[in-house]
């Protein structure tokens, strides 16, 4: 019982301490030395582990490091303490990020991750099956960019494009989004 108690004891003052420098980082907001200290602090078990890897994430978002990003998010998506919400919604911005990313390096190589984060959005959560949906037609159309290929004779893309704008399950916001994406790849 002791042993239990002292272990407890060790483990709030580990989460306090890893409070402390979080927000210290935080408050400083210096790039370089807060990327190192954040980095620190993604190898403890807590909270602030996760918050770490988050930041860390958006820093090198900022920064245009795109491949160390979509580490951290490999990591944080494989993490087995994340709630089915938190893990969507990790997923589903790593997925518009490496959208992005990939158009900004015109590379193929973070496709088949995009596909990955995709599957780990839980459509049966409020909110995310339009994101899903969308996510998967963005995924195809960014493939056609990428490859150079025609959209207007990609059966993928039209069979998807259908799917969400005959779904009544898919938002008016998000069916309102993949039409402009449609008719912009219609008529460029």
């Amino acid at each position: 019982f002791i042993a239990f108690q002292a272990y407890n004891y060790f483990k709030i003052q580990d989460i306090k301490n890893s409070s402390i420098i979080f927000f210290d980082i935080i408050k400083q907001n210096q790039d370089d030395l807060s990327i190192s200290s954040l980095e620190d602090l993604i190898e403890d078990d807590n909270i602030f582990s996760i918050l770490s890897k988050l930041k860390l994430i958006q820093k090198n978002n900022e920064n245009k490091n795109f491949n160390y990003s979509n580490q951290l998010y490999k990591e944080l998506l494989a993490s087995s303490n994340l709630d089915g919400l938190y893990k969507s919604s990790i997923a589903a911005n790593a997925s518009y990020t490496m959208i992005n990313a990939s158009y900004e390096e015109a590379t193929n190589n973070y496709l088949n991750d995009i596909s990955t984060y995709i599957n780990n959005i839980n459509d049966d959560l409020d909110g995310y099956f339009s994101i899903k949906k969308e996510l998967e037609y963005l995924l195809i159309v960014t493939e056609i960019d990428l490859n150079k290929s025609e959209y207007d004779n990609d059966s993928k893309a039209l069979d998807k494009y259908n799917e969400i704008f005959n779904s009544s399950l898919v938002s008016i916001s998000i069916k309102e989004r993949v039409k402009k994406i449609h008719e912009f790849q219609l008529y460029k």
